[in-house]
């Protein structure tokens, strides 16, 4: 902790001291991610746009690998000054209004309808008007992956393998719930602990992404089973919204257009990513295996018992997000 301390004043110091320039607008990303995650490299992507668009105006200063916070910190810390803008999984936000759950309900969202830019567009908005009160922002979804089940010694190939499976997963009411209508048990647990829990058997499996698969589990996580749509994951980027509004009207068109330049091919793009990541396991012994359109009812059948425990509290949410549905034709 004091290291940890000691290691965020040093970070802190060095944005005051390095000089920007004449009238330049400093904007803090903060990020829990390591460097070589992929969406650091759209970060820092983004940083550079985004000087370019301004000529320099506003400067964006990307700090992964929870060297100034990690995600949940970060948020937090927006509004102080000392942070402008988190890109945390969409799950958190339900720490800061459960009624964006909507994000993460099973069988919820989907790639054809976030590829529908009004679609998109209405319901960052919706997500955006729900946070106003607390002064935050959000300008896009990013895709994350869609969420499958990766196993150490299960090969699931149907509802009943998974009676009894101890399952870790990210958080979050919605996940916390899906897991247990299909008769298991969710442990909330740090992507980093997720490898050495399932090789050692405190878990029987989790609930990741092809990257959280290939990159941190890897041979341990022997079998995986997909259920197409089940649990697309996304990324909110999160903004201070007092500090947006600070903006000129062509400094805040520019991170705007910037971050749009950015959602609307990092969909495909991470689509495509997933698909040789998952081709890679399967090339070094791993089993994949999809549950096909009838298997695949059986387990939305399942996942709307925890479903509805969101839409009868939240009614409000689902009604302008279908119409949204309805206008935008996803």
């Amino acid at each position: 902790m004091f290291h940890s301390l000691l290691r965020r004043a040093a970070l802190l110091f060095l944005t005051l001291i390095v000089p920007l320039s004449a009238g330049a607008v400093e904007m803090v990303l903060t990020s829990e991610v390591a460097a070589s995650h992929w969406k650091t490299r759209y970060m820092n992507e983004f940083a550079k746009d985004v000087a370019k668009r301004t000529n320099g105006e506003v400067q964006v200063k990307v700090f992964p690998a929870s060297q100034l916070y990690n995600d949940q910190d970060g948020m937090a810390a927006l509004g102080t000054g000392a942070v402008h803008m988190v890109w945390p999984v969409s799950v958190r936000l339900e720490t800061l209004d459960p009624g964006l759950g909507y994000v993460n309900l099973p069988f919820g969202l989907s790639d054809q309808k976030m590829e529908n830019a009004c679609f998109a567009n209405g319901l960052t908005a919706l997500i955006s008007d729900r946070l106003k009160s607390r002064q935050l922002q959000v300008l896009g979804l990013l895709r994350t992956a869609d969420l499958f089940f990766i196993f150490r010694d299960r090969d699931v190939k149907s509802l009943k393998d998974m009676e009894g499976a101890k399952l870790r997963v990210t958080g979050g009411r919605i996940f916390l719930d899906m897991v247990r209508s299909f008769d298991a048990s969710p442990i909330s647990m740090a992507a980093s602990e997720m490898s050495t829990a399932l090789a050692q058997g405190a878990i029987d499996g989790v609930l990741t992404s092809p990257a959280g698969w290939a990159e941190m589990i890897g041979k341990t996580g022997k079998y995986a089973f997909h259920v197409p749509g089940m649990s697309l994951a996304t990324y909110a980027v999160v903004v201070d919204r007092n500090w947006m509004d600070a903006l000129t009207d062509s400094q805040r068109k520019a991170v705007t257009d910037s971050l749009n330049s950015i959602v609307q091919r990092q969909w495909e793009e991470a689509r495509e990513a997933d698909a040789k990541l998952v081709k890679k396991m399967e090339e070094q012994g791993s089993t994949y295996r999809v549950a096909d359109e009838a298997a695949s009812a059986e387990w939305k059948a399942r996942a709307d018992v925890a479903k509805k425990a969101y839409t009868d509290k939240y009614p409000e949410v689902v009604k302008q997000v279908d119409e949204i549905t309805k206008r935008c034709g996803a």
